[in-house]
């Protein structure tokens, strides 16, 4: 039984609107803020590199606006 934890190569990262900026949460502690929105979702692609998974984009009132989907097959070296 899995407990709640994820395969190592499974990446969720969630964007959100922050008081200073686009957050990108994708662990607990790490939040880096970018002031635009392209920034931190090339971050957060950048983070995903050779994993697979999604990116979750929220509005300002926490309702999913937009969902990236990424695969290691989805990769070109």
């Amino acid at each position: 039984m899995n407990h709640g934890r994820r395969d190592r190569t499974t990446q969720r990262c969630q964007l959100v609107r922050g008081r200073w900026g686009w957050k990108v949460l994708e662990a607990p502690g790490v939040e880096p803020v970018f002031p635009e929105k392209r920034q931190a979702i090339n971050y957060a692609q950048g983070r995903a590199c050779f994993r697979s998974g999604q990116i979750r984009i929220l509005d300002s009132t926490d309702k999913l606006e937009r969902t990236i989907a990424f695969s290691e097959s989805d990769r070109q070296l």
